[in-house]
């Protein structure tokens, strides 16, 4: 019988496969750039519970972990939609 810790690590896995597969797919947009944003905040959720054992911990360090998955989340989607603007705004000609 399998253990919840290696359930969890099969299925981290089994996510790091499939985004692997869809990266190789070649065909980046916004659908595919929302699911490895939905990936990543997953994944790392996972981890923080179950590994970092972070579910039943001081609530503010928690919070801070997922405060900052939040944030790598949403710079992968600005950094995606609004990249070339910001390059733009942060090159010196």
């Amino acid at each position: 019988m399998m253990k919840h810790a290696e359930k969890t690590w099969l299925l981290l896995v089994s996510l790091t496969l499939v985004g692997t597969w869809l990266a190789e797919t070649g065909n980046a947009g916004w659908p595919l750039t929302l699911i490895v944003v939905f990936l990543i905040g997953f994944k790392s959720t996972v981890v923080i519970d179950h590994y970092m054992e972070m579910r039943f911990a001081n609530r503010r360090i928690r919070f801070t972990l997922l405060l900052f998955i939040s944030l790598t989340v949403l710079m992968v989607i600005i950094s995606y939609g609004w990249g070339d603007g910001l390059k733009d705004l942060t090159t010196i000609y």
